[in-house]
């Protein structure tokens, strides 16, 4: 019997397999949520592209979800793994009122998983007023 026979490697496998689908599934629902909040014009990546959930082939940016956040620890909301989403928010939208908006849309989508971790909403910048004149 090989390591990969034993059967309690295969059990591993399948729950990193598990909840790789889960995460993937996951970032693209809190992606989907937060954008769909009045006031959230897109999600903000960071200055380099630090902000984001890396899975296979592809990142989702504004969006940083840590496996951590699957683990009963987490799921008791002791704060030690947040999800964080940094937003960048339209020109005439209320921030606090906003920000409070996307922290509750992601904390009723993590709940439907029955996950409550902490959630941190950072507005990293205000899109650009389009009816607002060029500057000089």
């Amino acid at each position: 019997m090989t390591a990969a026979d034993h059967p309690a490697d295969r059990g591993t496998a399948r729950r990193a397999v598990a909840e790789q689908v889960t995460i993937e599934r996951l970032a693209d629902d809190l992606a989907a949520v937060v954008l769909a909040v009045p006031g959230v014009s897109a999600l903000h990546p960071g200055n380099r592209g630090e902000i984001g959930t890396y899975l296979p082939g592809r990142r989702v940016g504004g969006i940083r979800l840590r496996e951590e956040a699957f683990t009963a620890r987490a799921r008791d909301a002791d704060g030690s793994h947040p999800v964080e989403v940094h937003v960048v928010l339209t020109a005439d939208a209320p921030v606090r009122q906003t920000a409070q908006a996307v922290h509750d849309a992601v904390d009723r989508r993590l709940a439907v998983d029955g996950l409550h971790p902490a959630v941190l909403v950072n507005v990293a910048d205000l899109a650009a007023d389009p009816a607002a004149p060029p500057a000089p």
